[in-house]
């Protein structure tokens, strides 16, 4: 990215945090060992119901103006991308932010309201009517959706030329070409499988009050059930694996040990690496809690919900600040750097990482009470536990900046 987006990326140091960091530390990991505590005493049984919960409520959605809205905001960034002026160009900050960072306030808030909203799936039900139709092999699962976000990740973490106009407007139209194609040919069951974007954020709005019921009614629902109705296909685990990852490595990048910034080789090492590295994390504490769970549970799927909140704790961390500052940007507009002092970033990164955790820990309490045998409702989730407590410290160790 340019001078100005890596400044305006993070905190930036770690004097810039209002408390000391080993205190900062130990209050993340205390607040996910309390809430742990405090749910074996208190929560034991199953209480998330999923699909089955929530008020019914009526509210009207306008699916043909989402629709148009999607529309007309693709063609007119297209538009800008490839035919405004160089100078000043606000592509790349709508992209990167108004639309990057932007799907997790509008997810969280409304729900999966990009899938309604999504120009490429209008697109390609129109295509879908002259292009023969093929099925959707079920073993692709959402690994389509993986390599689609990998392709944005490295884009923005790793090419080296992320605030480019013409890499952006390439990639943008690249990316629609074949999400549109595929749609077409496979119909919109695609979008759910192959569309990084749409499947990211229908993760996180899995954490928002809106859902629908078994019986299909708009309901207002506990968050944490919308995060158990997310059907685990081959290849969910590795795409929110794939989005901590890179967001760990998003938060290296910025350290001072990192001096290999505008390298491609060693950005796509390294991104590949904090992927890897996580994921490992994430294999072996599962790996010691598959002795105690019950026959026919799949040990690396049925978690990976719980995962959901870290990722989104984790995404407020490291693009609040970026997101606020970035934001501002437009054709010769300037970014005021004062609107946030560096204690508010602080305090909003931190309480978004360890309210991710405190989130993920309560999920991962009710999904393990029903997984786990009888008899090992405790210890079987002490792998887990330990997994989160460590995410949290490597969380606010990256944002710190050390």
């Amino acid at each position: 990215m340019s001078t100005g987006l890596v400044l305006a990326h993070g905190l930036g140091g770690r004097s810039d945090l209002p408390v000391p960091l080993w205190l900062a530390l130990n209050a993340g990991a205390a607040a996910v060992l309390v809430s742990f505590a405090a749910l074996t005493v208190l929560w034991r049984t199953p209480r998330l119901r999923g699909s089955a919960a929530g008020r019914p409520v009526r509210l009207w959605v306008p699916r043909a103006g989402l629709k148009a809205l999607g529309l007309v905001l693709l063609l007119g960034f297209l538009g800008v991308a490839w035919f405004g002026p160089a100078a000043h160009n606000p592509a790349p900050a709508w992209f990167y932010v108004w639309f990057w960072v932007g799907l997790v306030p509008v997810s969280l808030l409304f729900g999966p309201v990009w899938r309604l909203a999504n120009p490429l799936r209008t697109l390609a039900s129109w295509l879908g009517r002259v292009v023969p139709a093929r099925e959707l092999p079920e073993r692709w699962g959402r690994w389509p959706a993986v390599v689609s976000l990998f392709a944005f990740l490295w884009l923005e973490l790793a090419s080296g030329f992320s605030d480019s106009l013409l890499a952006v407007a390439v990639f943008v139209t690249a990316y629609s070409v074949l999400q549109v194609v595929a749609g077409a040919v496979f119909g919109p069951g695609w979008f759910d499988r192959g569309d990084g974007f749409e499947l990211y954020s229908t993760l996180i709005a899995g954490l928002a009050p809106w859902g629908r019921r078994d019986d299909g009614a708009l309901v207002l629902r506990n968050p944490l059930d919308g995060l158990t109705t997310l059907r685990a296909l081959p290849g969910l685990t590795p795409f929110i694996l794939l989005v901590l990852g890179s967001t760990v490595f998003d938060g290296l990048t910025r350290l001072p040990v990192w001096t290999f910034t505008g390298s491609i080789a060693a950005g796509t090492l390294g991104l590949l690496g904090a992927v890897a590295l996580t994921a490992a994390a994430y294999v072996g504490a599962v790996a010691l809690t598959r002795p105690y769970l019950r026959k026919g549970v799949a040990p690396f799927d049925s978690l990976a919900h719980t995962l959901v909140p870290i990722m989104v704790g984790y995404t407020v961390a490291h693009y609040f600040s970026f997101a606020v500052f970035e934001g501002q940007r437009g054709w010769g507009s300037t970014v005021d750097y004062t609107v946030l002092s560096a204690a508010a970033i602080a305090a909003v990164q931190i309480g978004g990482i360890v309210l991710g955790h405190v989130l993920a820990v309560t999920s991962a309490h009710d999904q393990s009470l029903r997984d786990l045998r009888a008899g090992y409702g405790r210890v079987g989730q002490y792998p887990v536990l330990a997994l989160m407590v460590g995410y949290t410290a490597v969380g606010i160790a990256l944002v710190s900046g050390v």
